[in-house]
């Protein structure tokens, strides 16, 4: 019994499948070390078009944009998405302000957040998931079957 729960064990800590049966791929490991957290997020269908095998999806979220509101000055969210192999891959980036190198900030901690809504559109039959990366935490995914 004892050898059968390793077994277990050392299956769940290697294995490429995650908890809500997304596949971890090399591509999403490289996003997620740069890609913002999302938080909150609310994924809902919309219209895709006329074309039957296109699809549209609107995404909301917060993102943390710095540390404080001096930090965040002048940061903005993009949303970015990027075919690997099946999956359609969406994550969310914060762009630096071009003052940020010269500006001098305090040290106090009150985060700001900004909110994001996007619309991802794809074909089903070139998309086999679309996957969300950072959803509350660093490397977790929110898969969603088109």
């Amino acid at each position: 019994m004892r050898r059968i729960v390793i077994l277990l064990a050392a299956l769940f800590v290697t294995s490429p499948v995650l908890a809500d049966g997304v596949y971890e791929t090399e591509a999403m490991r490289q996003i997620a070390r740069k890609a913002a957290v999302i938080e909150s997020l609310e994924v809902s269908p919309t219209l895709g078009g006329i074309n039957p095998d296109a699809f549209a999806y609107v995404i909301k979220g917060l993102v943390q944009t710095g540390t404080n509101r001096c930090d965040a000055g002048g940061r903005k969210i993009e949303i970015r998405t990027k075919i690997a192999g099946q999956d359609l891959l969406v994550y969310a980036t914060v762009t630096k302000a071009p003052q940020e190198d010269t500006r001098v900030c305090t040290m106090e901690y009150d985060p700001v957040m900004a909110s994001f809504e996007f619309t991802v559109r794809g074909y089903r039959s070139k998309v086999d998931q679309m996957v969300i990366v950072n959803v509350d935490r660093e490397r977790s995914y929110e898969g969603v079957q088109p």
